[in-house]
Parts: structure tokens; sequence; C-alpha cells
């Protein structure tokens, strides 16, 4: 699943290829990935017009339209964006296209329909309609206010991290790269962490997500890019840990799997 990473990815790829080019046309081709929204409703808003700007909070990704609104991109499981210009480098399982007048082509795929686009009237508002927290690598986020949303919560410190409502941008597999981090075992309470342990769980988040996106690696691809000691490449059944070599343990976070290290997450 994409996560903060891969989705902050996807908004540079975006402002690089996608902005204040005019859109000539838009192709949908799978109406379900809208929802509620009609095809022809996307294609008043967007053709003719052109995006001027982008957002990202957390997994969400938004581009300001020059006639009136935000464009919001939902990635879900398996979404992605891609740019191309020829006709034979169209990707499969192309949901949405925009085809711009002066050449090219941006293409939102999603293999399995978990996603969506939308469109929004105001960022701000978006955020408040979907229930999102602050953005994990928000610079007004600071470690006061990490303590302040996550401190007496209950539950097991992953599935806090992954709580979209608390915070916004982390998945299943970022959590897991987070707490190794951390040094924090996945199972342990959140209320249970002292002030140096959140803040040592508040620097991690920040590191591993910032040198992530700067290293080009997203939840599930590349992540062979990240640096020697980060969990992510070994994670994977008969992984090791890659600063101790014992055998990665599992633990379900909900529906989801994750894993760590029993020796250097204590």
């Amino acid at each position: 699943m994409p996560e903060l990473p891969e989705v902050e990815l996807y908004r540079r790829l975006l402002n690089e290829r996608g902005l204040k080019k005019r859109i000539e046309r838009v192709t949908v081709l799978d109406a379900r990935i809208l929802g509620d929204l009609k095809a022809s409703e996307l294609r008043a808003r967007l053709e003719g017009g052109k995006l001027l700007s982008t957002h990202r909070h957390g997994k969400h990704l938004l581009a300001q339209v020059d006639k009136n609104g935000w464009l919001a991109l939902h990635f879900g499981m398996t979404g992605a964006l891609h740019y191309f210009e020829h006709p034979e480098d169209e990707p499969p399982f192309e949901r949405v296209r925009l085809d711009f007048a002066a050449g090219g082509h941006l293409a939102y795929t999603n293999k399995r329909m978990i996603g969506r686009i939308g469109i929004a009237e105001d960022v701000d508002g978006f955020v408040a309609a979907e229930g999102l927290g602050p953005d994990a690598l928000d610079k007004s986020f600071g470690l006061a206010a990490f303590k302040a949303a996550v401190a007496r919560t209950k539950r097991d410190v992953k599935s806090v991290l992954m709580d979209q409502a608390l915070v916004a941008g982390i998945g299943n597999i970022y959590a897991d790269e987070i707490l190794f981090q951390a040094g924090i075992r996945p199972d342990t309470r959140m209320d249970g962490l002292d002030s140096k342990r959140l803040e040592r769980l508040y620097r991690a988040m920040r590191e591993v997500l910032e040198t992530a996106v700067e290293r080009g690696a997203g939840s599930e691809t590349s992540v062979d890019r990240l640096p020697r000691g980060f969990l992510l490449p070994e994670r994977k059944k008969g992984g090791r840990c890659p600063r101790c070599g014992h055998p990665l343990e599992t633990f379900k976070a909900g529906a989801r799997t994750g894993y760590y290290c029993a020796r250097c997450q204590t």
C-alpha cells in the first residue's frame, strides 16, 4: 500500500510533469474509481484547465485546479501515478488519464480498485471531512503535538501509528521501520511509553519518513535504496535483523502482519 513516502514521490512527479499544462482531455476508463462523482463532472472540472499546485496530507494527494477546487487522489492498496509520452508506454490497470494539449499523459492506475479519485472544494475541508490527523511530516507537528495526540492512547503502539485520525501517512510497512529504529516492540502499549521513549519514537518517525523520501523509496518499491541498518529490505518471511542477524518475528495489528526483531526491540 502506498504510504507517505510513496505519495510524496507521486506529488513530486505531478509537480514536475503535470503542473500548468492545459488538460485537453480526461479519459475515465473505469468510473468505479470515482465513487459518487460522475465522470462528466470530473471532465467538466478539468478539461480545458490546468493544475496549478499540489498538496499532500498523509496518504492523500491533492492538486489545485485553475477553474475551481482540487483534484483529490487516494491510492488505496495498489494505486500509482505514471507519466508517459508514447502510446506503447501506457501502463496497465489505467483507470483515469489526463491528456495534455502540448503532449504527454498522466495516468492514475489501480490494479485492485481500492482507492478513489474525487473533487474537493478546499484542502482544509477535505482533511476535516476525511477525519485525518496531522500529517506525520508537517513542520508544525512538533514533539509536543505528537505527545498530545498519542500519549494517552491505550492500544498497542503500532496500531496507534497506523491510525490516520491521530497521525496521517503511516501504514503497516513504515510503522515497522519506525518502531525498529526506535527500538520499541510493536505490541507495547502506547500509554506505557515514558516521555523519553515517546521522544525517541517521534524522532524515529521523522527521520525514517524523511530518509525514505530523500532516497526515493516507497512502501513496497525501491527499498534497496534505504541505508544499511534499515529493516524494510529484510521485511519478509525468513528475513533477519539487519543489526544482530536474529530471525525476524511477526506481529498482527488488526488484519495486517508486521515484522520486528525481538532482540533489538525491547
